[in-house]
């Protein structure tokens, strides 16, 4: 998708997937839940205007990229951020790092769809483009999703919700990291 037809719901999340953070934790720092933040990214609704400031910092952005998408011409550097802290190396005993990736699908249909995938095998099943016999075309490439984001948070360790998309035959998707 050219970055001039990106809706600012998409915008707002893959500059979110970019810095490798959940919904939840983009929630947390903007002082919002995280369904607020599942709104802006499905273009159901927009961030508060007070909002906006913050957001394009958090997410390394100028308030015009944010909201138009292209670089401002005159950018007013804003308070450099804090390097962010070095993640700790997993270990065995950290029961804080994410162990699968689940794939959650309410079908247009009405099917309900639960896929639980060890990590290690999490980019085998986002890079696959099968269709479920009988119930939804998990194809997630037509969803605009970009899976090289989504590995990028599970190195990071992230937890949470990465992804949630409406289509328009009235699939919902949810993938998260638990």
């Amino acid at each position: 998708m050219d970055e001039k037809d990106e809706t600012l719901g998409r915008r707002i999340a893959r500059l979110r997937l970019e810095y490798g953070m959940t919904q939840e934790r983009l929630a947390m720092k903007m002082g919002v839940t995280a369904q607020a933040v599942s709104k802006w990214e499905n273009d159901l609704s927009a961030p508060d205007i007070m909002l906006l400031p913050e957001l394009a910092r958090t997410l390394g952005v100028s308030v015009d990229e944010l909201l138009e998408g292209r670089k401002s011409q005159e950018v007013v550097p804003a308070e450099p951020e804090p390097a962010p802290e070095p993640e700790p190396e997993p270990s065995c005993s950290d029961e804080s790092r994410p162990k699968k990736l689940h794939i959650h699908v309410d079908s247009g249909d009405g099917d309900v769809v639960n896929i639980n995938v060890p990590l290690g095998m999490a980019s085998a099943v986002l890079g696959a483009s099968s269709k479920i016999p009988g119930v939804v075309n998990l194809n997630l490439n037509d969803a605009d999703i970009d899976t090289t984001l989504i590995a990028e948070a599970i190195k990071h360790g992230e937890k949470g919700t990465l992804v949630e998309v409406d289509g328009d035959d009235g699939d919902h998707v949810t993938i998260s990291l638990e």
